[in-house]
């Protein structure tokens, strides 16, 4: 299981509503527990304005996401 004790949350910033809800499934798929956020003031380069934020210790759905196609308009390491 992926879903323990981590150190880090990753923010993934992805844009559309749409992407968001692709990419929670992509991540939820493959044994992650992702939640859509909305960004609170989003820039114009954070597109409308959403993310996915899990738990991870390294960047593993950073890869999974952009492996399936999803743009990735930044990440948080928290």
């Amino acid at each position: 299981m992926k879903w323990g004790n981590y150190s880090m949350s990753l923010y993934i910033k992805v844009g559309s509503i749409t992407n968001a809800q692709r990419s929670a499934g992509l991540l939820r798929s493959s044994g992650y527990r992702p939640k859509i956020v909305r960004i609170e003031k989003p820039e114009h380069e954070d597109g409308c304005g959403y993310a996915v934020e899990v738990n991870a210790k390294g960047d593993e759905p950073v890869n999974i996401l952009k492996k399936n196609g999803i743009n990735i308009r930044g990440v948080e390491h928290r």
